[in-house]
């Protein structure tokens, strides 16, 4: 059996033999911790500052006398900063609205298209399409608009998806399909009281007109 003395030569002759070795694998496991937690801690950071930028646009735009400049240039900027971030499209989401209501229907459908294209989730760019289904709408493109709602996959978008064909099927004129489409809506279960009331108020009004 081994002394303590042989046991503690053979540790010491190993030890020489490849202590460098556990150092570097010691160092660069703490730096990947180190890195690790840099990463996260930057990441978290990062998180902070735009959430605190978005609520400065929403701030801004839910003001009593919104300012629709400001709204849309902070808007600008934090897409240009962060857009691959989902507080870019949540950003032009804000921004697009503000736009719309101020009469500057162009800059909404380019914010509505961009948040489209590069939304970091299909619920994002579902809203997206309804909104810009009901502005296109307005133009007499409808065609377009029904596309647009043809290409929402979120389920808890369907009734919402059917409204609005039914909103552009109305505008259309093609009563009849419209209010397939709102009575279809209707029968979502998950529907809230006030989105029910709505749809069936649309359906009222087309049966008033003998559709």
């Amino acid at each position: 059996m081994e002394t303590e003395e042989q046991q503690l030569e053979e540790i010491r002759h190993w030890w020489k033999e490849h202590g460098r070795t556990v150092i570097a694998g010691v160092v660069l496991g703490l730096g990947t911790v180190i890195g690790w937690t840099s990463w996260r801690n930057h990441q978290e950071s990062t998180a902070e500052e735009l959430s605190a930028r978005y609520d400065t646009i929403v701030t801004a735009v839910t003001a009593p006398a919104p300012d629709y400049e400001q709204v849309r240039d902070l808007s600008n900027e934090l897409i240009a900063d962060h857009p691959k971030s989902s507080y870019a499209c949540l950003s032009a989401l804000v921004a697009a609205h503000a736009a719309y209501s101020n009469d500057d229907a162009t800059t909404a459908e380019r914010l509505l298209n961009w948040a489209i294209d590069n939304a970091t989730s299909f619920n994002i760019a579902d809203v997206a399409r309804l909104r810009l289904a009901r502005i296109i709408s307005t133009k007499g493109e409808f065609d377009r608009a029904l596309s647009l709602l043809d290409a929402i996959s979120a389920a808890d978008f369907a009734a919402l998806r059917l409204e609005g064909r039914g909103d552009v099927l109305g505008a259309k004129s093609d009563i009849s399909a419209a209010k397939s489409a709102y009575d279809e809506a209707l029968k979502d279960e998950s529907l809230q009281r006030n989105a029910r009331q709505r749809i069936q108020l649309k359906l009222d009004e087309l049966a008033a007109l003998g559709g």
